[in-house]
């Protein structure tokens, strides 16, 4: 019995031991775990810390302005169209400056046939190719070229202001505006309330050229883009002339601060084939072609097709509307002298290298037509 009590002992004394051992090493462990849980915590910690303090100087960094509109989206942005209403007998070239949703200023003009007998001036190339695509007896005309003749036979049919008036009235009214902010002023109020609170514009046409800035300012098909230090102090300033050939005639224009040109935005029209028209077919308008299966077009609007007939006829590469937006990307940010340096570089061809993108061979003549409507 004493043996069997002693070897009991030492039995019990062993699974005591071994159970104290297991406790000691489990309490071991525990300890490491938790030494390693805090160093991964205090490693978090430290890298929050720094994340926290790199986030905050970020913070720190000032905002750079762009110096070229070429490297940055920028805050001033043109839009041109050309809004078509039935029965119309002048189509209306609107270009629109926005900044965010607000309205910084319009530049207006419509055009119309007059009879050549008139004493109107006619837009560039009436008398060569161009005007033959016009109806005999008939010129196309601008009407803010001809701006004093065409108020003053309006103020003889009665008008109490004069077309500048009208539009540059327009203008003010929504600038400083949000599109939408005009768009439900024009839904609440009647013409005849419209024409009141639009100061100095009398016409009768006032409400739908109002419909029209807002179609435009929200239409993003035809845009180019600067950058301004004050873009509510932005100008217009819009030039005709004939930079390529003698069958088509551009309209320019420009969004200036100071003598710098913040934005520049053209088109060129002449008569096409199978081509959409700058108006509806069967308006009034279309009595001046002297082809009803020839139309006035837009060259941005036929964008396509005015590039495939680039393609066949000159193995051009790039597109009508390609070209033009890499030329109003070049003038952006610069003054009339720095595009005159640039025109004066140009190749034998009239292309220039320094326009990247541009393959016209006319460049130069594009570019100072900009240059004409900067000097206005």
């Amino acid at each position: 019995m004493k043996k069997f009590n002693i070897a009991s002992l030492m039995l019990a004394t062993a699974l005591v031991l071994s159970a104290c051992g297991n406790t000691a090493d489990k309490e071991a462990d525990k300890k490491e775990d938790t030494k390693v849980e805090e160093s991964a915590e205090n490693k978090d910690e430290m890298a929050t810390d720094k994340k926290e303090e790199a986030d905050k100087e970020e913070e720190k960094v000032e905002e750079v302005k762009p110096e070229n509109a070429e490297q940055a989206e920028g805050n001033v942005i043109l839009h041109r169209g050309y809004p078509k209403s039935e029965g119309a007998r002048s189509f209306p070239r609107i270009v629109v400056a926005t900044s965010g949703d607000k309205i910084l200023g319009v530049s207006i003009d419509e055009y119309q046939y007059a009879g050549d007998d008139k004493g109107y001036e006619a837009v560039a190339n009436s008398d060569k190719g161009f005007g033959e695509g016009t109806a005999e007896g008939k010129v196309l005309i601008s009407k803010m070229d001809n701006e004093e003749k065409y108020s003053s036979e309006m103020k003889e049919a009665g008008s109490p202001t004069s077309l500048k008036e009208t539009y540059e009235g327009i203008s003010e009214f929504v600038k400083g505006k949000t599109i939408e902010e005009v768009e439900t002023f024009l839904k609440d109020k009647s013409e005849d309330e419209i024409i009141e609170a639009v100061t100095g514009a009398t016409f009768k046409s006032t409400p739908a050229l109002l419909n029209y800035v807002t179609a435009v300012a929200r239409d993003n098909q035809f845009v180019s883009v600067g950058h301004a230090e004050n873009p509510e102090d932005i100008t217009f300033k819009a030039v005709t002339g004939a930079p390529h050939g003698e069958k088509s005639f551009a309209d320019c224009v420009l969004a200036m601060e100071g003598d710098k040109i913040i934005a520049a935005s053209f088109d060129e029209f002449q008569y096409m084939e199978d081509a959409e028209g700058i108006t509806n077919a069967e308006d009034d308008f279309t009595q001046g072609y002297a082809d009803s299966n020839k139309a006035l077009v837009s060259k941005l609007e036929n964008n396509d097709k005015y590039s495939a007939l680039m393609t066949e006829k000159a193995q051009s590469t790039v597109s009508i509307k390609d070209n033009f937006e890499a030329i109003e990307k070049f003038v952006a940010g610069k003054t009339a002298s720095e595009i005159e340096e640039a025109i004066a570089a140009k190749n034998e061809d009239g292309t220039i290298d320094s326009v990247t993108g541009a393959t016209l061979k006319d460049t130069a003549n594009y570019l100072q037509l900009i240059v004409d409507a900067a000097k206005k």
